[in-house]
C-alpha cells in the first residue's frame, strides 16, 4: 500500500481574497435560489386546496360554481350569436322576395 499524502499549507500561506469572495457568492447565491424554490414549490402544492376552499365559501361546491360558470358562457354565445343568425335571415329572406 502507498501511504496518503497529505497536503499541508505553509504557515505563510493565505487564501486569494477573490476565490475567497467569489467561493461567497455562490454559495450565497445557491442558498438563495434554493429557498425561493421551496417556497414556490410550497405554493403550489397549497393551491389547489386553497381554490376549493374558496370556492367552498361562497357555500357552493366546486361543481355548481363550474356549472354556473358554463351557463353563464353559454348565455353570452347565444347571445352574440342570436343577432347574427337573425340579421343572416333577414337577408336571405329579403333576397328571397326580390326573385
Amino acid at each position: 500500500m502507498r501511504p496518503t499524502q497529505r497536503h499541508s499549507r505553509s504557515p505563510t500561506a493565505k487564501p486569494d481574497p477573490m476565490i475567497v469572495l467569489i467561493t461567497l457568492l455562490i454559495a450565497n447565491a445557491g442558498t438563495t435560489m434554493a429557498q425561493q424554490l421551496s417556497i414556490g414549490t410550497e405554493a403550489i402544492k397549497t393551491t389547489p386546496p386553497a381554490i376549493v376552499s374558496l370556492l367552498h365559501a361562497g357555500g357552493m361546491t366546486p361543481s355548481d360554481w363550474i356549472t354556473i360558470l358554463t351557463l353563464a358562457y353559454l348565455g353570452l354565445q347565444i347571445g352574440l350569436l342570436v343577432p347574427k343568425y337573425l340579421e343572416r335571415f333577414r337577408d336571405w329572406r329579403e333576397r328571397r322576395r326580390a326573385r
